[in-house]
């Protein structure tokens, strides 16, 4: 029953990270924008964008919600793959994950994610769930007039020199993608062979 109610939370977790935007005011053009974002993630020997599906047809509203996902998928892969490795290098917060279920946080750095996911309590993985859905919804909330991804306010690094941003957005756009394919490599190997990418390099 645990589990099953586990695959559920995890199955509308997922759910909602591909549900689409609340409809906006129609957007006048994406060249307004400080930084063209069709530029950003284009890179060399390529002169534009890589769109075998015609994606770009559907015009800038989609692209722009498109890119979006893009952005924050790319960021929480990011993340991922580092505490995805993080447990498997001996990197474990201290004490307990649940005083009241005896559970350490020792006890769930398995080096496997699915396993470990299965030892945090129903209640712990309800308390993620909310939390991510607060931080979606109020604390990183990305605005309609603002750029895709710009989630940070006035605190995040403001780029002046255009070039200086397209660069940096494009590095965190590609690191993205690279860790998209990672996390879902390293969870993949984990489900095979039941090893981390960690012990599986000797280390």
């Amino acid at each position: 029953m645990r589990q099953t109610l586990l695959a559920l939370f995890l199955l509308f977790s997922s759910a909602l990270g591909f549900a689409p935007l609340p409809p906006s005011r129609p957007l006048t053009s994406l060249s307004a924008i400080e930084v063209n974002q069709k530029n950003i993630g284009v890179l060399r020997p390529f002169s534009g964008i890589y769109d075998p599906l015609n994606l770009m047809a559907d015009g800038d509203e989609a692209f722009r919600r498109r890119r979006i996902s893009e952005i924050k998928h790319g960021r929480v892969a990011m993340v991922a793959v580092i505490g995805n490795l993080a447990p498997q290098l001996g990197i474990v917060f201290p004490g307990y994950i649940s005083t009241s279920e005896k559970v350490l946080f020792s006890d769930v750095a398995t080096g496997n994610s699915f396993t470990a996911l299965t030892k945090i309590p129903l209640f712990g993985v309800f308390q993620i769930l909310v939390f991510a859905g607060l931080m979606e919804c109020w604390t990183w909330k990305q605005e309609k007039t603002a750029a895709p991804g710009d989630v940070g306010g006035d605190d995040w690094v403001r780029y002046q020199d255009v070039a200086v941003k397209e660069e940096k957005l494009t590095k965190e756009l590609q690191n993205g993608r690279l860790a998209m394919l990672a996390i879902f490599g390293l969870m993949v190997q984990e489900q095979l062979n039941g090893k981390g990418a960690i012990e599986m390099l000797g280390f």
